[in-house]
């Protein structure tokens, strides 16, 4: 067990930077201006697919995505958003509707929306999780495709969005497969649906896309990571400061954005017993960014854990993202503050985010309870390892992960 552990700890410090090119995930959204399309989405019921496939199970050219209306009565098009019945989102479908408790198949959602466009300002819309595989429409386009259904990913919609009557369609498949991450046989619920926040982001033409700022491995007193813009202006000045510590420190990227920083830093450091975060900027040119940061270091020696050169057991519990009252998945910041509280009621100093990532709050409302977290992708039994796609699959799922949670200082094992 304890190899084990010191291999997953070792995963903390090699992974982050290794990936640190292989994601088109915006960081931080909670930092940057967004519009919630959370609320009411309307839905259609797709058992046999019929609104994706045609009757030679070929992918339609005119599927439910269309969103279209029938010009006359022989129009044959025999679906309708507007009178279907609503779902919830965030939320799971099987807990909003008693017929849908065991149901695992397609249901496809709408979110209509207008937007005033702006000079200067691209358009993201972004899903904090579908469960399980999401095919994402807007205004009759598609945008992509996501698999997995407990990370965040988004997509540009600068050039598609409208100023009036937008519409943001989603086919969510839940059903269980064999050769999928995770496979056939689990030991939780599989809750279907747009699980958690749905937004759309507004950035800068060239914006901050990325950055992982945290203790350089084997130091307590150095800060090293990296920043990544997105946008035709790629070569910047990019400053990081941390304001409580009187730091400021200014890098240039290159042509692809990316700038390494690496600066001496006096820091109080991130501890169960002392929790401090600081105010973290990221600023550009033409973009800032702000977090709450904290900031320690974390090894194995022998048999130890050490968390910032000392040794540190860890009293723990596993939690599964179930809402502790109204039953079904857990999204909320609410959630998070209760099944966070129980565990630090329980002595708890740390906590096992089974067996999948669980949604951002919980990671973030664990850091400011000074929790220390297990944070693990869904590989959980009979996974087809000899399989290349499911294979990659799960690498893509950790690297989302990582890619979320990367400069979140009570992440001390991921696996």
């Amino acid at each position: 067990m304890m190899k084990a552990l010191i291999t997953l700890i070792f995963l903390l410090a090699v992974l982050p930077c290794a990936r640190a090119q292989q994601t088109g995930l915006i960081a931080n959204t909670d930092g940057r201006k967004t519009i919630s399309l959370d609320g009411q989405w309307q839905t259609i019921l797709d058992p046999y697919e019929t609104g994706y496939y045609d009757y030679r199970y070929q992918p339609s050219a005119e599927g439910y995505f269309k969103d279209a209306k029938p010009k006359d009565k022989s129009d044959l098009i025999e679906y309708d958003f507007d009178t279907s019945e609503p779902l919830n989102v965030p939320g799971d479908w099987n807990t909003q509707r008693e017929t849908l408790l065991f149901y695992e198949g397609t249901i496809w959602y709408k979110k209509s929306f207008d937007y005033q466009r702006k000079g200067n300002t691209r358009l993201f819309v972004y899903f904090g999780a579908a469960n399980y595989l999401a095919d994402v429409y807007l205004n009759g386009e598609k945008l992509g495709r996501h698999e997995g259904g407990f990370t965040p990913f988004n997509f540009e919609v600068t050039n598609l969005v409208r100023d009036k009557a937008n519409s943001l369609i989603v086919k969510v498949d839940n059903k269980r497969r064999r050769d999928a991450v995770p496979t056939l046989n689990t030991d939780w619920w599989n809750y279907g649906g747009l699980t958690r926040q749905v937004k759309l982001v507004e950035t800068p033409a060239t914006f901050v896309q990325d950055y992982f700022i945290q203790l350089q491995k084997g130091s307590r007193d150095r800060v090293a990571g990296w920043v990544r813009l997105n946008g035709d202006r790629p070569s910047q000045r990019v400053t990081v400061l941390i304001p409580e510590a009187g730091i400021s420190r200014t890098v240039a990227t290159d042509a692809n954005g990316y700038a390494e920083i690496n600066f001496n830093a006096d820091l109080t450091l991130w501890s169960p017993n002392n929790p401090k975060l600081y105010d973290v900027v990221v600023e550009a040119e033409t973009d800032r960014v702000q977090d709450q940061i904290g900031f320690r270091s974390i090894e194995a020696r022998g048999t130890e854990i050490l968390l910032n050169g000392r040794p540190v057991f860890l009293r723990g519990v596993c939690i599964h993202e179930e809402a502790p009252f109204r039953g079904g998945r857990a999204f909320s910041r609410e959630d998070a503050v209760t099944l966070l509280g129980w565990a630090k009621e329980l002595g708890c100093n740390f906590v096992r985010l089974a067996h999948y990532p669980h949604n951002e709050f919980m990671v973030r409302e664990a850091e400011k309870l000074g929790i220390m977290v297990w944070s693990e992708i869904p590989v959980y039994w009979t996974i087809q390892w000899e399989n290349p796609a499911t294979l990659e699959n799960a690498q893509n799922q950790l690297s989302e992960m990582i890619a979320r949670d990367r400069n979140r200082a009570a992440v001390i094992i991921w696996s």
